[in-house]
C-alpha cells in the first residue's frame, strides 16, 4: 500500500509539476496586438512596409503613416522589410509597442515606392515600362523648368526646349510621334491633377517623377494617355523633426551661339565676287555699283558692325527658394515661397516667376484624414526685344548708330529693313495668374480597404498686352492691343483601394470615377493711332479702327476606371486595368470609348537558387499590351459650322439696296468622329548584377495607332472642301536601354555613371481615301510621319558640263534628274530624310570624394536630317549670310553655288539647308562642397553644401558651323544662354 501511495504521490506531484510548467508556456503561447511605426533613416514614414511573423504567413502592412497593428505572441520575432532597405528582426517579448528604423541598402536599386496612374507600387511591382526620377538627379541641372534636367536622362523621352527666350518652355515626345494633326505631347499631372508642360514648380519642391511610358501603364489614362503619362509628385510633411531649407543660386549668362556670318572683309569680297563676269573674272567691278545705299559710305570709311553683339548682352538667373516641413502624430505640412528672374541674354528680355506652394494633410480620428495640395503661381515676361533674325543677316559694313548716339532706323535706304535695335522701343507684357488647388479625404473603411476623393479647381488669368509706337514718320501708325484669357477646370475624382495579403498572395484592387470640367474664355482688342505712347494698352478708347473678338470653349470628361494587381509568391506578377471615357466634343453615339491594358512579369531572380546568387540580384521579364486615346478634337469640331455674312438685296426703289445678315455654312458635322486610338505591345526586362554594381532596364516596344484624325476631301458638288474623318493609320517601333553602374565604391571615393541609349522608327501605314501621298503635308505611306521632301543636291555646275541636258550655268545648284529624262521638274522631288534621330542618350558620370562631389552630363542625338534656317542664301548678298565655302571660277567647290547680284532668287536655293544634325553636346557640370559635420553642428546646420555650376559648357562634336548650336536645329532665333553659376543649399532641423 505504501508502494501504491508513493506512486500516488509521484503522479500527483509529475501532474502539479506539468500544470505549474504549462503555466508560463501557456501565457508565452497567447497572442496579443502589438502595434507601432516604420520610418527610414528620415525618420520619414514608409508606407506599405512589410511585417511578417518569422516562420508564419502572418503579416501586415503600414499605411500612410506608417502605423501597423499585428497579432503575435512574446515568443514571436517579427520581420520588418521594405524595398530598397535592409531587413530587420525583432523578438516581440514583453513589448506591445515597437518602432523601427530601416536603414536604407545601399546595394540596391529598388525605389521604395513608384507613383502610378492613381496610387502607388512597389518598383519590384512594376509591370510596365514606368522610369522613376528622384534625389538629387532632380536638380542637377538648375533651371527654371524641372524637366530641364532630365533631357537625355530617360530612354524614350526626347525634350527640347522651344527657343532660348527667358522663361521659355520645352518640348517633350515619349516614344516619338504617333499622331498627324493631333498633339504628340504626353499628358503632365502634378500630385494627380492635369497640369500641362508649363511647369510653374521649383526643383526643390518635388519629390520624384514618373514616366510612364507604354500602353499598358497610361491606358489607366484612357483617351488622353497615348502620347505618355509624366506623373510630379510634390514633397509632403513628414512626422518627426521640422525642417527649415533655403535653397539659392545667381549664375551668369551669355549667348551659346553666335552665328558665323560674313565679318566686314569677308562680306565685301562676297558683294565683290557677286558682281563679277565669271568670264571675265580678273575685271573688278565698280564699287559704286556693287554697294547699295550707305554701304557705300561704310566701305570707303572703314565702318564695321557686328549686329549680334549689340543686340546682346550678359544676362542673369536667379532663384530664391524658402522651405517649411514638419509633422506631428496628427499633422503633416510642407509649404514654400519660391522667387525666380531671368535677365535674358537678347536685351529686352526678361522674365519674373512667383510661386507659393502648401501641402498639408491632418488626421481628424483613427480611420479619417484630410488635407489639401496648393500652388499658386505668378508669371510676367517683359519685352519684345529685338529680332535676332534681323542682326544675323545685316549689313556689317553700315553704321548702327549716327553721330548723336542715337540708332538708325534704316541703316541702309537701300534695303527697308529696319535696323533690329529698332524692335527695342516695342513694348510687350504677359502675366499670368494661376491658382491649383487640391482638397482631399481618406478613410481608412477596413484594414485593408480605403477610399479617397479629391477636388481640384485650376484657375487661370492671362493678359497679354503689346504697344508698337510710330518711330519714324514713315513707319505707319502706332498699334497697340490686348487679349485676354480665363480658364478654369475643375475635377472630381473618388478612388477606392484595396489591399491585402492572403499568405503568398498580394492583392491590390483600386477602382474610381472621375468628373472634368473645362470652360475657357478668349478676349482680345486693338487699335491704331492711339494719342499717347504712355497709355500702353490701357485706354483703348482713345484708338481708330479699333477691333474686338471673343470666343468660348466648353468641354467635359466622364470616366470610369480600375485596375487590379495580383501578386503570386513575389515571384509572378498580373495587371490589368481599363477606363471608360465620355467626351462631350463627340457626337451623340461616339461620345464613349474603352481603354483596356494588361501586363504580366515574372522575378526570374527569386527562383530556386537564384535568390542566393551572388552574381544575379535582380532579373525580371516584363511583357503588357494596352490600348490608348488621344484626345485629339477641338470643342465643337463634329458639329456643322455656320458664318454670319452681310448681305445685300434689292428693295423697294430699283437700284436700293438693303443691307441684312445671312448665314452661310463653312464646315460640315463630322458626327461620326472618336478618339484617335493606339495599341502598343512591351517587352521589358529588369536586371542587376554583382550586388547590383551593374543594373538597369531594357526595353522594346511596338505600337500601332489607327483612326487618326485626318481632313478627306470632298467634291465639288457638296459645297465643301474637305470634312474631318478618322482615316489613316501610323506605325512605330523601337527600343530602350538605361544601365546604372557603380565603378568604384570606396569609403572616400565613389563612382558612378548612368547610360542611357534609345531609339525609334514611325512611318505612315496609310492616308485617308486611300492615299499614297499628300505632298501638302509632306506624307508618304511607307515614310516616317516627318520628312524633308525636296530635290537632291549633287554639287555646283563646273565648266565643262555643258552639253549635260540639265545644265544651267557654272557656279549654280546641280541637282539629280531623278526620272532622267533631261528634264529637271517637280517630278524629280525626292524625300532626303527625316528630323527624327536614328538614337539619343545620355551619358552622366558623378563623382564624390570625401566631402565633394561632381557630375558630368553629356548629351548625344544622332542622325536626324535638319532643314536649318541658318544656311539659308541670298544670291545677291543684299543681306549677310552664314560664312561658307562657295563657288568661283579660282574655287570651283561643290559645296555652296556662287554669289549673283543679277538674280533675285536662286533655283533649289532650299537643297543647301539640309544638313546632318548630329551632336554630342555636354550638358551641364556642377561641382559641390558639403560642409563637414562637425563645423555644421558648431553652426547648428543640419546640412549646407556650396557648388558651382555650368549649363552648355561646350560642344564636343556638331556637324554644323562653329557657332551653331546644333540643339537649336539650325534655327537662329532666339540663342540658348551659357550659363555659369554659384548657389547654396542650407538646411536647418
Amino acid at each position: 500500500m505504501n508502494r501504491a501511495r508513493d506512486k500516488s504521490n509521484i503522479k500527483s506531484t509529475l501532474l502539479a509539476w506539468c500544470l505549474l510548467l504549462s503555466l508560463p508556456l501557456g501565457a508565452l503561447g497567447q497572442t496579443s496586438t502589438v502595434r507601432g511605426t516604420v520610418q527610414g533613416e528620415d525618420n520619414a514614414s514608409l508606407s506599405a512596409a512589410r511585417i511578417l511573423v518569422k516562420g508564419t504567413q502572418r503579416g501586415a502592412l503600414t499605411n500612410e503613416e506608417g502605423e501597423f497593428s499585428i497579432k503575435a505572441a512574446a515568443s514571436d520575432t517579427l520581420v520588418f522589410s521594405y524595398l530598397g532597405y535592409e531587413t530587420q528582426e525583432v523578438a516581440v517579448g514583453d513589448q506591445t509597442t515597437i518602432n523601427i528604423s530601416l536603414s536604407i541598402d545601399n546595394g540596391s536599386t529598388l525605389d521604395e515606392v513608384v507613383v502610378v496612374g492613381y496610387g502607388t507600387m512597389q518598383k519590384s511591382d512594376l509591370t510596365g515600362a514606368i522610369v522613376s526620377v528622384r534625389g538629387d538627379a532632380l536638380t542637377d541641372v538648375k533651371s527654371n523648368n524641372v524637366l530641364d534636367g532630365l533631357q537625355g536622362r530617360i530612354p524614350g523621352v526626347e525634350i527640347s526646349r522651344d527657343n532660348g527666350r527667358a522663361g521659355s518652355d520645352f518640348d517633350i515626345l515619349v516614344r516619338g510621334r504617333r499622331s498627324l494633326n493631333a498633339t504628340n505631347a504626353p499628358l503632365v499631372l502634378v500630385d494627380g491633377v492635369p497640369y500641362g508642360d508649363n511647369i510653374d514648380i521649383n526643383q526643390a519642391d518635388i519629390e520624384s517623377i514618373e514616366i510612364l511610358k507604354d500602353a499598358s501603364s497610361t491606358a489607366i489614362y484612357g483617351s488622353r494617355g497615348a502620347n505618355g503619362v509624366i506623373l510630379i509628385t510634390t514633397k509632403k510633411g513628414k512626422k518627426g523633426t521640422s525642417q527649415i531649407s533655403f535653397n539659392t543660386y545667381y549664375g551668369s549668362a551669355n549667348p551659346f551661339q553666335k552665328v558665323p556670318v560674313y565679318d566686314r572683309d569677308g562680306f565685301i569680297q562676297a558683294k565683290i565676287d557677286a558682281n563679277k563676269d565669271i568670264n571675265n573674272w580678273d575685271v573688278e567691278p565698280n564699287p559704286l555699283n556693287v554697294f547699295l545705299g550707305d554701304e557705300i559710305q561704310g566701305y570707303e570709311n572703314g565702318t564695321s558692325t557686328d549686329w549680334q553683339d549689340l543686340v546682346t548682352r550678359t544676362g542673369n538667373q536667379q532663384d530664391y527658394h524658402l522651405a517649411f516641413t514638419g509633422g506631428n502624430e496628427k499633422t503633416n505640412y510642407s509649404t514654400s515661397f519660391n522667387y525666380f528672374r531671368e535677365k535674358g541674354v537678347i536685351k529686352a528680355d526678361d522674365f519674373y516667376r512667383y510661386t507659393y506652394r502648401l501641402n498639408l494633410s491632418t488626421k481628424v480620428n483613427n480611420w479619417l484624414s484630410i488635407g489639401t495640395s496648393s500652388i499658386i503661381s505668378y508669371r510676367q515676361r517683359e519685352g519684345r526685344g529685338p529680332r535676332y533674325t534681323d542682326a544675323v543677316i545685316s549689313s556689317p559694313i553700315v553704321p548702327a548708330y549716327d553721330s548723336t548716339g542715337n540708332y538708325i532706323y534704316q541703316p541702309n535706304f537701300a534695303n527697308p529693313r529696319k535696323s533690329p535695335l529698332a524692335w527695342l522701343e516695342d513694348v510687350e507684357e504677359r502675366r499670368e495668374t494661376r491658382v491649383f488647388a487640391t482638397a482631399f479625404a481618406q478613410a481608412q473603411i477596413l484594414p485593408g480597404l480605403s477610399f479617397r476623393t479629391n477636388i481640384n479647381a485650376d484657375i487661370n488669368t492671362n493678359r497679354f498686352g503689346y504697344l508698337y509706337p510710330q518711330k519714324v514718320p514713315t513707319e505707319g501708325f502706332p498699334v497697340s492691343g490686348a487679349s485676354f484669357y480665363y480658364g478654369n477646370s475643375y475635377l472630381w475624382n473618388n478612388i477606392l483601394t484595396f489591399n491585402r495579403n492572403f499568405g503568398d498572395h498580394r492583392l491590390n484592387v483600386t477602382a474610381a470615377q472621375e468628373l472634368r470640367y473645362s470652360r475657357n474664355e478668349n478676349y482680345s482688342i486693338s487699335g491704331q493711332e492711339q494719342q499717347f505712347d504712355q497709355t500702353l494698352w490701357y485706354n483703348f478708347s482713345s484708338n481708330q479702327m479699333q477691333q474686338t473678338a471673343s470666343d468660348l470653349t466648353e468641354t467635359a470628361l466622364s470616366s470610369v476606371l480600375g485596375r487590379v494587381n495580383y501578386i503570386y509568391n513575389d515571384r509572378y506578377i498580373f495587371n490589368i486595368s481599363g477606363r471608360y471615357d465620355g467626351a462631350s466634343q463627340l457626337a451623340p453615339g461616339n461620345k464613349w470609348s474603352f481603354f483596356p491594358a494588361g501586363s504580366f512579369a515574372w522575378r526570374i531572380s527569386e527562383l530556386g537558387k537564384l535568390q542566393d546568387s551572388k552574381t544575379l540580384n535582380d532579373l525580371k521579364l516584363r511583357i503588357g499590351y494596352g490600348s490608348t486615346g488621344n484626345a485629339a478634337i477641338d470643342p465643337y469640331s463634329t458639329a456643322a459650322a455656320l458664318n454670319v455674312n452681310p448681305l445685300f438685296y434689292e428693295f423697294g426703289a430699283p437700284g436700293q439696296e438693303v443691307p441684312y445678315f445671312g448665314y452661310r455654312p463653312v464646315a460640315l458635322a463630322s458626327l461620326d468622329l472618336q478618339w484617335e486610338r493606339t495599341q502598343q505591345v512591351n517587352l521589358g526586362f529588369d536586371f542587376g548584377f554583382f550586388e547590383n554594381r551593374i543594373s538597369g532596364n531594357l526595353d522594346l516596344f511596338q505600337a500601332k495607332t489607327d483612326r487618326l484624325l485626318l481632313k478627306d476631301q470632298l467634291p465639288p458638288t457638296s459645297g465643301f472642301d474637305n470634312v474631318f474623318v478618322n482615316a489613316g493609320e501610323t506605325s512605330s517601333w523601337g527600343w530602350e536601354l538605361l544601365l546604372r553602374t557603380i565603378n568604384i565604391d570606396t569609403r572616400r571615393f565613389t563612382w558612378s555613371s548612368n547610360i542611357s541609349f534609345f531609339g525609334s522608327r514611325e512611318k505612315i501605314v496609310a492616308l485617308a481615301s486611300g492615299l499614297t501621298e499628300d505632298e501638302g503635308n509632306n506624307w508618304f505611306v511607307g515614310s516616317p510621319i516627318s520628312v524633308h521632301y525636296d530635290f537632291n543636291k549633287e554639287g555646283i555646275w563646273q565648266f565643262g558640263e555643258e552639253d549635260d541636258p540639265t545644265f544651267t550655268a557654272p557656279g549654280e545648284i546641280k541637282v539629280q534628274d531623278v526620272d532622267e529624262n533631261g528634264v529637271i521638274d517637280f517630278d524629280d522631288r525626292v524625300i532626303l530624310g527625316t528630323p527624327q534621330a536614328k538614337w539619343s542618350g545620355s551619358f552622366i558620370n558623378t563623382f564624390n570624394f570625401m566631402n565633394f562631389d561632381m557630375t558630368v552630363n553629356m548629351y548625344a542625338v544622332w542622325g536626324p536630317m535638319l532643314n536649318a534656317g541658318a544656311y539659308a542664301y541670298d544670291p545677291r548678298m543684299y543681306d549677310n549670310m552664314i560664312a561658307v565655302d562657295y563657288w568661283t571660277p579660282d574655287n570651283p567647290t561643290n559645296a555652296y553655288p556662287r554669289y549673283d547680284a543679277s538674280r533675285a532668287e536662286l533655283p533649289f536655293e532650299s537643297t543647301l539647308r539640309y544638313v546632318d544634325g548630329s551632336f554630342i553636346k555636354v550638358k551641364n557640370i556642377t561641382l559641390g562642397y558639403n560642409l563637414p559635420k562637425d563645423v555644421l553642428q558648431k553652426a547648428k546646420f543640419s546640412n549646407l553644401r556650396l557648388y558651382m555650376s555650368t549649363r552648355n559648357p561646350f560642344i564636343l562634336y556638331s556637324n554644323l558651323a562653329d557657332g551653331l548650336d546644333p540643339e537649336r536645329k539650325g534655327s537662329i532665333s532666339y540663342p540658348l544662354a551659357r550659363v555659369v553659376m554659384f548657389g547654396a543649399n542650407l538646411t536647418l532641423n
